[in-house]
């Protein structure tokens, strides 16, 4: 129940006007539908198309070709195929649900909503219709009936994420970052391998300054999802918020700051290095040779953050510097790889 996906069901059964569908066609619309959920979108439409032949007026053969449209990127078509069912079955609950979804994807919210709502008066217990209408009362900027709508599918059935999960977005958007953790921990609980949810939960705590949580939420998403880029993002962002906070390191910024030498500021700037604060690292390195030129150790840590970053320009700049002010005697290795750099990439 995604709402990446909005719950369009296959029509394997419905309600049926008369006359009553032909054996033949009852059978094809079976054999349609399972094609469809196996993704064989031609034998389906096979299927289908013979089933019309003994049973033109069949509904559910006709929101089956809806669906195959559909699955093909052809909404028109699939719109034409849902509105042809209803004229045969004017009960047609999932008809409404998948004509709702194209109004809802093209964003003719008043539309879907006419549509998700004419799905339930058929069926109040359909979950996905409902689901799909508590979206689109969001997206309406309808907030409070879409709660209404998602509490009530979590008062029928507990276990669903995506009702928890949205009403942990929209307490998000309003600025209540407790009850939006709350549904969040819910739905990542539910449903472990839902990174929109990890994000989300991830963002909350991080609104509400929690930023080990967050840290730990993004990792989730991660592990949910590898490639989720927002996550990566986000866990890089929160873990130095979270670094800077503890007490141990703030201590010794505020002490070494005080002291206000290049040598403090090297101390200060390898310290942030180890928490993996990158940016901190290289603004106290600079400030570190602002304060001395010939502060020597500090050019070779601007060197090192550079060349990792694949800053190759400023790399050579600073194993340059750092040259000038330093011993072969004093520092043997950082000269031997300074030289053999600068003789590699000459600009």
């Amino acid at each position: 129940m995604r709402s990446r996906g909005f719950g369009v069901l296959l029509a394997a059964v419905g309600c049926v006007t008369a006359p009553p569908p032909h054996p033949r066609a009852l059978e094809c619309n079976e054999l349609c539908a399972q094609f469809i959920g196996a993704g064989d979108l031609t034998r389906a439409e096979v299927q289908c198309d013979l089933g019309i032949q003994f049973s033109p007026h069949y509904a559910d053969l006709w929101v089956n070709k809806g669906l195959i449209a559909l699955r093909r990127g052809q909404e028109d078509k699939a719109k034409e195929h849902f509105i042809k069912a209803l004229r045969y079955n004017q009960e047609h609950a999932q008809a409404y649900n998948n004509l709702g979804y194209i109004y809802y994807t093209n964003r003719e919210y008043g539309k879907a909503h006419d549509a998700f709502q004419r799905a339930l008066k058929v069926n109040p217990d359909y979950t996905e219709a409902r689901y799909n209408l508590a979206l689109a009362y969001k997206d309406m900027g309808e907030k409070d009936k879409a709660r209404k709508e998602l509490r009530t599918i979590v008062a029928v059935n507990a276990n669903l994420a995506d009702p928890h999960h949205w009403l942990g977005v929209m307490a998000l958007e309003d600025g209540a970052h407790e009850e939006a953790i709350e549904e969040l921990q819910k739905a990542v609980q539910l449903d472990p391998t839902y990174a929109e949810a990890w994000m989300n939960l991830g963002n909350a705590y991080s609104e509400a300054g929690h930023y080990g949580e967050a840290r730990d939420a993004y990792t989730s998403c991660l592990e949910a999802d590898p490639k989720h880029s927002q996550c990566r993002n986000n866990a890089a962002l929160v873990a130095r918020k979270d670094a800077l906070l503890q007490p141990t390191l703030k201590e010794a910024q505020e002490t070494l700051e005080g002291q206000n030498s290049a040598a403090s500021m090297y101390t200060l700037a390898k310290t942030y290095r180890e928490k993996g604060l990158r940016n901190e690292e290289e603004r106290a390195f600079r400030k570190c040779v602002k304060l001395d030129g010939r502060y020597a150790p500090c050019h070779y840590g601007l060197y090192e953050l550079y060349q990792e970053e694949r800053r190759g320009k400023e790399a050579t700049i600073a194993c340059k510097n750092f040259l000038k002010f330093a011993t072969a005697e004093e520092y043997p290795k950082e000269v031997e790889s300074c030289e053999r750099y600068v003789g590699s990439n000459q600009y």
